[in-house]
């Protein structure tokens, strides 16, 4: 990793955008090296973009979860096929231009990844795809790409969310609250794409 800023360094403009649960022994030797931001899963697609809102020829080096790099490439690349009025909502100073030039500035680590979240790959989707196709699919930033995919899916049927661990909270209780509301008998299924320790916020 400090190989990877070291070569952030010699870039002009740059900016290391850094996950919170990194160390903090490896934010403080960032800093001696780049102008570091650390940054939540709930708020680091609105600080990267108002990065590039701000500076448009940033060179923003991000880490160090791979996946968490991979996956917000992903949604910047799917912004792109949006109109500008969807991109808006996001952030009000951007247009499909304007992401699709930032993405040939935005970088991440290749290299690292949170272990818990390592686990939900092509081995779980398919699981979650045989045993639990009935139910609601969540799923961190931080997963590999073939949870984030299945998720993304779901979202886009209305049976999921993609997102922060406030993001995936908030669906879950929102689903209870409408069946609740409802009067509906009957259980809600919920697939966890994150960490075990979320269950005890849930309940």
């Amino acid at each position: 990793y400090g190989a990877y800023l070291t070569r952030a360094s010699k870039q002009p403009k740059s900016l290391h955008v850094v996950y919170i649960n990194t160390s903090l022994r490896t934010k403080a030797q960032a800093q001696h090296l780049v102008p570091t931001i650390t940054v939540t899963s709930s708020n680091v697609v609105r600080t990267v973009l108002q990065a590039y809102a701000q500076e448009p020829e940033t060179q923003l080096f991000f880490g160090p979860d791979t996946y968490m790099g991979e996956n917000l490439r992903t949604l910047f690349e799917r912004l792109t096929q949006l109109d500008d009025a969807a991109v808006r909502e996001l952030h009000p100073d951007h247009t499909r231009d304007s992401i699709a030039a930032l993405l040939k500035r935005f970088h991440h680590f290749e290299q690292g990844n949170c272990v818990v979240h390592h686990m939900f790959g092509d081995a779980v989707v398919q699981q979650v795809r045989e045993d639990y196709a009935d139910a609601f699919v969540t799923a961190h930033l931080e997963v590999p790409g073939e949870m984030f995919a299945l998720a993304n899916e779901a979202q886009a049927q209305g049976r999921g969310v993609v997102g922060s661990t406030s993001n995936i909270l908030g669906y879950i209780s929102d689903k209870v609250d409408e069946r609740a509301a409802a009067g509906e008998p009957g259980r809600l299924r919920f697939v966890l794409g994150t960490e075990a320790g979320m269950v005890s916020a849930i309940v």
